[in-house]
């Protein structure tokens, strides 16, 4: 994105980049990579003092190369290279310098790129409640053609009420949160990290059931066990894991086996944490040709937004050699 405000400052930060045993769970087709949320992390761990207050808003950001993980180190050494603007929106780019055979050259590899601005939050909050497609409403449906939620109905409480008891009581029954639109399929957490995302132990944070439908999937999530993997961007698990249940729809309803490569907008309204348990609703978007895109959102227990992301852009970057295994499309049309 090229940007009209004048460029004010633009450092080139060094970076060594520490390789916990964590992080090696993150594996695909027998090679480790550095995970999407953990270079947003990086990147904005290491932005320049005084700026901490505008990591609550990340916008355009696109996951280029991927970042392999050599078995055998313990750090990376990569640049971290900051632009900042006068209107106050920064640009970070996450660099690696790689070597061609017998060392004859070497070029920077960028693995990612992210805008990062002031976070509007009472807007953000605003808006997380006109755009909660996965919301379900009183009555047969709502303006978005979702039926309703059936906790809600069976606790005989309207929309207005339902939400103000959200803000003070967390839900009796944690499957009561999740709405269990028809006609739903269900995925476990174990089959789904067993046989569609197969990743290590620490990335295995979808907790219970994923609920998936053409129009929503819902799923609770876990802030992980690694206190040490936090950051400005608060615990990047839940969003890692909000991005295996966006996959498992993709398998199921596009037959695609997709991986995140950016997305639009994300903010930040309250850190996730670790060890803490989140609500997930995930609500697919029109392809744009072979990217499947996602809105995303994160609630806690009370039903409070914390973290939503808009337009999660996800493909194939197997080039079709991965395909889904035929049980998670049983029941399709034109499927055995």
């Amino acid at each position: 994105m090229e940007s009209l405000s004048p460029l004010t400052e633009a450092i080139a930060i060094p970076l060594v980049i520490s390789v916990p045993a964590y992080l090696r769970d993150h594996h695909i087709d027998g090679l480790v990579v550095l995970s999407a949320v953990e270079a947003l992390q990086i990147v904005a761990r290491s932005r320049p003092d005084g700026l901490d207050g505008y990591s609550g808003r990340q916008e355009r950001a696109f996951f280029h190369h991927p970042l392999v993980i050599d078995p055998r180190t313990t750090e990376i050494p990569a640049v971290h290279e900051h632009a900042r603007y006068a209107d106050g929106r920064c640009l970070s780019r996450l660099t690696t310098l790689r070597s061609g055979r017998q060392m004859k050259f070497t070029r920077r590899m960028e693995h990612l790129s992210v805008w990062f601005a002031p976070a509007d939050r009472e807007s953000a909050r605003l808006e997380a409640g006109r755009e909660a497609s996965c919301e379900m409403g009183d009555g047969a449906g709502n303006e978005t053609g979702h039926p309703p939620d059936p906790a809600r109905a069976r606790r005989g409480l309207s929309e207005s009420e339902d939400k103000s008891r959200f803000e003070t009581d967390s839900p009796s029954d944690l499957d009561d949160a999740i709405p269990h639109a028809g006609p739903t399929f269900r995925v476990s957490a174990d089959r789904l990290y067993d046989e569609l995302v197969p990743f290590g132990p620490a990335y295995r944070n979808v907790r219970g059931d994923v609920f998936l439908t053409e129009t929503c999937v819902s799923a609770t999530v876990s802030g992980g066990d690694f206190p040490e993997a936090a950051g400005p961007l608060g615990s990047p698990f839940p969003l890692d894991a909000a991005m295996h249940a966006a996959c498992a729809w993709g398998q199921r309803y596009r037959n695609r086996v997709v991986f995140p490569i950016g997305f639009n907008r994300r903010e930040i309204l309250s850190p996730t944490r670790t060890g803490e348990t989140y609500i997930c609703r995930i609500t697919p978007l029109p392809d744009e040709g072979a990217v499947l895109c996602f809105d995303v959102r994160l609630q806690d227990l009370h039903r409070r937004p914390v973290e939503m992301i808009q337009g999660l852009k996800m493909r194939d970057i197997f080039g079709g050699k991965r395909i889904p295994p035929a049980w998670v499309r049983e029941g399709l049309s034109g499927c055995a």
